[in-house]
């Protein structure tokens, strides 16, 4: 029974290391390649199991559905990426400093008057 579970264990660890995209091999690529390379895969992965089960008309839906949740995947990560962006905490302020409603607060500066604070500075 112990030896079943190591088995288990063993694959677990081997398909989170592949479908965890900061652990597998397209870590090291842009992102719009990540993406490409991951329509690719599913596509090949989605024919091949078409063929295995033997349903060769319904692998283009399959595709399709594939297609459809990959990019929805990759534009939810753009979209929280850029509000992180917009809204997130800038460059030189500390976390704990934010109020709880994570506003700005009048400590932080806007870019105009960074700008202003270092040619002051370097006068």
């Amino acid at each position: 029974m112990y030896g079943v579970l190591k088995f288990f264990y063993f694959l677990f660890q081997k398909a989170r290391s592949i479908l965890d995209p900061n652990l597998n091999p397209l870590r090291h690529a842009p992102t719009h390649v990540r993406y490409i390379a991951s329509i690719l895969l599913l596509c090949f992965w989605c024919l091949a199991f078409g063929l295995y089960i033997g349903k060769p008309l319904s692998i283009g839906y399959n595709m399709l559905g594939h297609i459809a949740v990959v990019s929805m995947a990759f534009i939810t990560w753009a979209v929280f990426k850029q509000f992180n962006r917009i809204y997130g905490p800038r460059d030189g302020t500390q976390e704990w400093l934010r109020s709880p409603d994570h506003s700005s607060r009048c400590d932080e500066m806007t870019d105009e008057q960074r700008n202003a604070k270092a040619k002051e500075w370097n006068k």
